[in-house]
Protein backbone atom coordinates (compact mmCIF):
# COMPACT_ATOMS: atom_id res chain seq x y z
CA UNK A 1 0.00 0.00 0.00
CA UNK A 2 1.18 3.14 -0.80
CA UNK A 3 0.03 6.92 0.25
CA UNK A 4 -1.08 7.63 -3.22
CA UNK A 5 -4.15 4.88 -2.77
CA UNK A 6 -7.07 6.34 -2.05
CA UNK A 7 -9.10 5.60 0.95
CA UNK A 8 -12.28 3.64 0.74
CA UNK A 9 -15.19 6.45 1.72
CA UNK A 10 -18.59 5.34 2.85
CA UNK A 11 -21.68 5.94 0.47
CA UNK A 12 -24.05 8.70 1.61
CA UNK A 13 -26.58 6.16 0.87
CA UNK A 14 -25.03 3.33 3.34
CA UNK A 15 -24.82 6.00 5.76
CA UNK A 16 -29.01 6.65 5.30
CA UNK A 17 -29.40 3.35 5.68
CA UNK A 18 -26.99 2.62 9.11
CA UNK A 19 -29.75 5.70 10.26
CA UNK A 20 -32.91 3.94 9.28
CA UNK A 21 -31.77 0.86 11.12
CA UNK A 22 -30.74 2.87 14.36
CA UNK A 23 -34.40 4.79 14.29
CA UNK A 24 -36.01 1.33 13.58
CA UNK A 25 -34.51 -0.47 16.17
CA UNK A 26 -34.60 2.61 18.61
CA UNK A 27 -38.63 3.02 18.21
CA UNK A 28 -38.48 -1.03 18.87
CA UNK A 29 -36.47 -0.77 21.98
CA UNK A 30 -38.42 2.49 23.39
CA UNK A 31 -41.38 0.45 22.97
CA UNK A 32 -40.01 -2.35 25.24
CA UNK A 33 -39.13 0.49 27.17
CA UNK A 34 -42.17 1.98 27.48
CA UNK A 35 -44.04 -1.62 28.41
CA UNK A 36 -41.60 -2.05 31.17
CA UNK A 37 -42.50 0.99 32.85
CA UNK A 38 -46.17 0.10 32.31
CA UNK A 39 -45.18 -3.27 33.92
CA UNK A 40 -43.44 -1.19 36.81
CA UNK A 41 -46.15 0.89 37.30
CA UNK A 42 -49.28 -1.80 37.21
CA UNK A 43 -47.25 -4.29 39.79
CA UNK A 44 -46.42 -1.72 42.18
CA UNK A 45 -50.23 -0.68 42.40
CA UNK A 46 -51.04 -4.10 43.13
CA UNK A 47 -49.18 -4.74 45.55
CA UNK A 48 -49.90 -1.77 47.14
CA UNK A 49 -53.53 -1.95 46.59
CA UNK A 50 -53.26 -5.92 48.07
CA UNK A 51 -51.60 -4.64 51.31
CA UNK A 52 -53.71 -1.81 51.63
CA UNK A 53 -56.39 -5.03 51.59
CA UNK A 54 -54.29 -7.34 53.97
CA UNK A 55 -54.00 -4.33 56.66
CA UNK A 56 -58.10 -4.19 56.80
CA UNK A 57 -58.16 -7.71 57.82
CA UNK A 58 -56.76 -9.08 60.72
CA UNK A 59 -53.58 -11.43 61.11
CA UNK A 60 -53.44 -10.23 57.39
CA UNK A 61 -49.90 -8.18 58.03
CA UNK A 62 -47.93 -11.28 57.69
CA UNK A 63 -48.78 -11.93 54.41
CA UNK A 64 -47.97 -8.42 52.81
CA UNK A 65 -45.66 -8.24 50.10
CA UNK A 66 -43.00 -5.85 49.03
CA UNK A 67 -42.75 -4.27 45.59
CA UNK A 68 -39.82 -6.39 43.45
CA UNK A 69 -37.87 -2.79 42.44
CA UNK A 70 -34.87 -4.71 41.61
CA UNK A 71 -36.25 -6.79 38.89
CA UNK A 72 -38.67 -4.32 37.37
CA UNK A 73 -35.93 -1.52 37.39
CA UNK A 74 -33.94 -4.39 35.48
CA UNK A 75 -36.68 -4.64 33.33
CA UNK A 76 -36.48 -1.11 32.22
CA UNK A 77 -32.75 -1.22 31.75
CA UNK A 78 -32.57 -4.11 29.23
CA UNK A 79 -33.87 -2.13 26.38
CA UNK A 80 -31.81 1.06 26.81
CA UNK A 81 -28.83 -1.30 27.62
CA UNK A 82 -29.02 -3.27 24.42
CA UNK A 83 -29.80 -0.44 21.54
CA UNK A 84 -26.72 1.16 23.38
CA UNK A 85 -24.32 -1.51 22.73
CA UNK A 86 -25.59 -2.69 19.81
CA UNK A 87 -25.16 1.17 18.37
CA UNK A 88 -21.11 0.88 20.00
CA UNK A 89 -20.74 -2.11 18.13
CA UNK A 90 -21.74 -0.96 15.13
CA UNK A 91 -20.60 2.15 14.97
CA UNK A 92 -18.21 1.60 11.90
CA UNK A 93 -19.83 -1.30 10.13
CA UNK A 94 -21.04 -1.61 7.20
CA UNK A 95 -25.35 -1.91 6.86
CA UNK A 96 -25.31 -5.73 6.40
CA UNK A 97 -23.94 -6.26 9.85
CA UNK A 98 -25.75 -3.03 11.35
CA UNK A 99 -28.75 -4.88 11.05
CA UNK A 100 -27.68 -8.24 12.02
CA UNK A 101 -26.26 -6.91 14.97
CA UNK A 102 -29.46 -5.19 16.16
CA UNK A 103 -31.65 -8.45 15.20
CA UNK A 104 -29.56 -10.19 17.49
CA UNK A 105 -29.81 -7.34 20.31
CA UNK A 106 -33.13 -7.13 19.90
CA UNK A 107 -33.64 -10.99 20.54
CA UNK A 108 -31.67 -11.45 23.25
CA UNK A 109 -33.29 -8.27 24.79
CA UNK A 110 -36.64 -9.36 23.93
CA UNK A 111 -35.66 -12.85 25.72
CA UNK A 112 -34.77 -11.37 28.65
CA UNK A 113 -37.55 -8.69 28.96
CA UNK A 114 -40.04 -11.13 28.19
CA UNK A 115 -38.88 -13.83 30.92
CA UNK A 116 -38.78 -10.51 33.36
CA UNK A 117 -42.34 -9.74 32.91
CA UNK A 118 -43.43 -13.13 33.42
CA UNK A 119 -41.23 -13.74 35.98
CA UNK A 120 -42.31 -10.57 38.32
CA UNK A 121 -46.03 -11.61 38.75
CA UNK A 122 -44.97 -14.87 39.60
CA UNK A 123 -42.59 -13.24 42.50
CA UNK A 124 -46.18 -12.26 43.85
CA UNK A 125 -48.99 -14.69 43.79
CA UNK A 126 -51.41 -13.20 45.29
Amino acid sequence: MTAAMPASRRTPSALVGRVAVWVVFGALFAYMTVQSVGNLITVSQSVQAFNTFLQTTSGGGSLQRSTPWGWLVLDIAIAPVAFVVALWVTRRARLSVTVGVFLVAFAAAGALWLDLQLFVPRLLDF
